[in-house]
């Protein structure tokens, strides 16, 4: 790979970038249709939002209010940590550059093994929302075809998967629309009722208020909901005046996705006939749909998700390959496996051969019971924010005062969302049914030190060479 040098700085020492070899060729509208994309807000209603209604009630709308302003004080970390590091390799190109490489390979182990698992995931829901349209659909199956056609597209210039990923998210956001509209032009109770957090007690058949400690859970699941506004940091060295606009696509992405959540979610909770009959039903925002437009509108919203998964499964899988690429020319592999995965394509200008092997991965996740899945990526999320945060927290100390973005209310957003994501971590470790997931999350960041302390250090000379990429449009 080329390196070039940037100006002097104030110390007289030319440091040494990459030259940029991906496509340059994303606007901030472009990033923030492919993040939106890997998010997915009409799916995140669909699955994550109707398991906290039947489970939390009206709790719903306290949970993902502050959940959306916990995920915009860490979007503001993300916005800032990207303006000075706009390299391709998410969490863990910010990271590394920020709270050391220690913690990066920490990182980059998080994501090497959840983004596959995440797409396995997803995979494995397509043929539960096809199957309303298409009778007999084998779920394996259909997940492997979804998951080779997913990382086959991802493998176009990535111009062409913003139209791609743009098209399908046009889909699923008019679904989201219509849930909106539906509740709010058939109101049945007062704005009053959304404050007044009530689940379903199966015990008596009726309504009972919610405990602290469920509100503590709806508010981290709406944190999972919204979770990958920070995916555009992905796609930093594709778009243009990255120091810039990488910022905004993190930002505009946060905000679209909690207003494109929980505006249909307060429209159901408002317009829904019974609210008792919302929450003791198996699938709330079907019930919902097929209650206020009937069977075959709701066949086809449903079949619109399915669209939807598979629009989230391509953009996920855009970021997973520029993981390993980055990772790979980083040299935080060994020299025999870094080498093939910084390979280019000359015509799309994307990292084809990083983007197939992790989609190799993910298909072979897709093998894995789901079970298995869901307990391997469910508390990772909680130690990458907690790296972000710690990361802002890192380069504010040490950035130049008219260097890049800025968050305002400084050093509120990082403070906040730390006390946030220990309390997660509270509630999580109090919770038997969640200890082994934190455990198998422990257990990938410990994997991670162990590989840097253990392989990674005493090679420091020629690996991990923690490098920025020229900014060439600014």
């Amino acid at each position: 790979m080329t390196r070039s040098t940037t100006p002097p700085g104030v110390t007289g020492q030319p440091p040494a970038t990459y030259d940029g070899v991906l496509s340059r060729s994303l606007g901030v509208g472009g990033n923030v249709l492919i993040t939106l994309s890997g998010i997915s807000p009409a799916s995140s209603v669909f699955v994550l939002g109707g398991a906290a209604l039947a489970a939390y009630g009206t709790g719903v709308f306290w949970g993902f209010a502050i959940a959306g302003v916990i995920s915009l004080l860490i979007a503001l970390c993300y916005a800032e940590l990207a303006s000075r590091h706009p390299v391709a390799g998410g969490d863990y190109s910010l990271v590394s550059r920020t709270l050391g490489p220690a913690t990066g390979v920490a990182v980059f182990f998080v994501g090497l093994v959840t983004l596959p698992l995440i797409v396995a995931i997803f995979a494995l829901g397509v043929a539960d929302y096809l199957g309303v349209a298409i009778g007999g659909l084998d779920p394996l199956w259909t997940a492997i075809v979804v998951t080779v056609l997913a990382t086959a597209t991802a493998c176009l210039n990535i111009r062409a998967n913003a139209w791609v990923t743009g098209a399908f998210l046009f889909v699923e956001m008019a679904a989201l629309a219509l849930l909106a509209v539906l509740g709010f032009v058939h109101v049945e109770r007062p704005v009053s009722a959304l404050l007044d957090p009530q689940a379903f007690d199966a015990a008596t058949g009726g309504l009972a208020p919610l405990g602290i400690a469920g509100l503590v859970i709806a508010v981290t699941q709406g944190i999972f909901s919204y979770n990958g506004y920070g995916g555009a940091v992905y796609f930093a060295e594709e778009t243009k005046n990255a120091r810039r606009a990488v910022a905004r696509a993190v930002l505009w992405s946060a905000a679209i996705t909690i207003a494109a959540e929980i505006v249909p979610l307060a429209a159901i909770l408002l317009g829904t006939g019974s609210l008792t009959d919302l929450f003791g039903s198996d699938l709330p925002v079907e019930a919902f749909l097929e209650e206020r437009a009937g069977h075959a509108v709701t066949v086809f919203v449903l079949v619109s998700i399915a669209l939807a998964i598979v629009n989230a499964i391509i953009a996920i899988a855009l970021q997973s390959g520029r993981l390993l690429f980055a990772a790979a020319r980083d040299q935080a592999l060994p020299a025999s496996l870094a080498a093939p995965l910084t390979r280019v394509s000359a015509s799309a200008q994307m990292p084809w051969v990083a983007t197939i092997v992790m989609g190799v991965l993910a298909t072979a996740g897709c093998l894995v019971p789901l079970g298995v899945l869901l307990n391997a990526t469910g508390s990772t999320l909680a130690f990458s924010y907690g790296f972000i945060a710690l990361a802002a927290i890192m380069m504010r100390r040490n950035a130049s005062p008219g260097d890049g973005y800025r968050m305002p209310w400084w050093p509120l957003p990082p403070v906040a969302a730390l006390l946030a994501i220990a309390t997660i971590f509270v509630v999580g470790v109090l919770d038997p049914n969640q200890w082994l997931s934190l455990g198998i999350a422990v257990g990938i960041v410990a994997a991670g030190y162990a590989y840097y302390f253990c392989y990674l250090r005493s090679r420091a000379g020629t690996h991990l060479l923690l490098l920025d990429v020229r900014d060439e449009e600014g």
